[in-house]
């Protein structure tokens, strides 16, 4: 059986996998890329010297619910709450249609537009429909053809783990009293064998973040160098263009063969993991322990498809360079954990 954590971690709800007591699947729920997505917002001020409002479209996104808006980019149309005849006359508390033109990096905040291009929105319609839609709706909700809410994307986290496991029997755990009966009332898309539990702080008298021991669980998830059993260890380096993983054998050894293939699968097996947790994409490239035989270079090879074929994110192999050197590529679906969770805090 695994377990899927649901909680606060790092500012972020995520979900948590959890087998043999290791750390197999992080998720951060509220990190998903929203560049499109049209929002009907409230104005919680102007910034005059900017000429600019700041615009909170998700009710409980914290700092991530919050958008930067250039005056000039909000049409008076989009002012639903009272007419007016320039956007100049702006002002906080009024309730405007937006979308996001550019997803919130690391500090800086999303930065709206209300110039709605709907060819980059999850919506099926026309200008007018749209403001027609957004007038009834009340602040702070995305207006989509369809939104999946909670429950769904925890059992895409569900169905992640039982791929990496091989299991089919879970529990859902979590600290967050909403979120609970979010899953409750969303039993149905859930395994029928699923266990799903409060874990009530105040009752055990111990955080839920201390019982797992995430903090140590997690902890080499923002290091460049992690350790192997074997002692050897990664070495993992995320650039803008590409990301880098140096296997090491910790020392000058003078070992066979089959040592080193050996020595090479454990590494990869680290490797996709740290992958995965991390969410990395783009290009990847690992090099690993040198190999002398073509017999165990593809051996290797056959070892990392194999380990890489149920890929959410679509991890693939690329080639072998002659210096070694594996290229893969994966998708991008959601930031990397470097992205999201802000390390100076930690």
């Amino acid at each position: 059986m695994f377990e899927v954590v649901i909680t606060n971690w790092h500012e972020h709800l995520t979900a948590i996998g959890f087998y043999e007591n290791k750390v197999e699947l992080i998720d951060v729920l509220d990190s998903r890329d929203r560049t499109g997505n049209i929002y009907v917002g409230r104005v919680e001020n102007i910034v005059s010297n900017l000429n600019a409002a700041f615009v909170r479209f998700e009710k409980d996104g914290g700092k991530h619910g919050i958008g930067f808006l250039p005056i000039k980019a909000i049409p008076v149309k989009n002012i639903l709450n009272r007419s007016v005849d320039s956007s100049k006359e702006i002002r906080p508390g009024d309730i405007v249609l937006v979308q996001i033109n550019v997803e919130e990096m690391k500090l800086k905040q999303a930065r709206l537009t209300g110039k709605i291009d709907l060819a980059k929105a999850d919506y099926n319609g026309d200008m007018d429909q749209l403001l027609a839609i957004a007038r009834t709706r009340k602040e702070y909700q995305q207006i989509s053809n369809e939104i999946s809410g909670i429950a769904d994307d925890i059992k895409n986290a569900c169905d992640t783990m039982e791929k990496i496991t091989g299991d089919t029997e879970y529990k859902l755990v979590t600290d967050v009293a909403d979120i609970h009966q979010e899953l409750l009332e969303g039993r149905d898309v859930f395994s029928e064998n699923a266990v799903i539990e409060f874990y009530d702080e105040e009752e055990k008298r111990l955080a839920l973040i201390v019982h797992y021991s995430l903090t140590s669980k997690t902890d080499d998830l923002f290091k460049k160098k992690v350790w192997l059993d074997s002692g050897a260890f990664l070495i993992i380096e995320q650039t803008e263009t590409l990301n880098l993983i140096d296997v090491n054998s910790g020392k000058d050894l003078k070992k066979s063969e089959e040592f080193f293939l050996n020595l090479n699968k454990e590494a990869a097996r680290e490797a996709y993991r740290q992958i995965r947790l991390r969410n990395l994409s783009g290009m990847i490239l690992i090099d690993f322990v040198s190999l002398k035989n073509s017999e165990t270079k593809d051996e290797l090879i056959g070892y990392i498809k194999e380990l890489i074929k149920d890929d959410p994110m679509n991890l693939t192999f690329i080639d072998m360079t002659k210096l070694g050197i594996i290229e893969f590529t994966r998708e991008k679906r959601k930031k990397s954990l470097r992205e999201t969770i802000d390390i100076k805090k930690m």
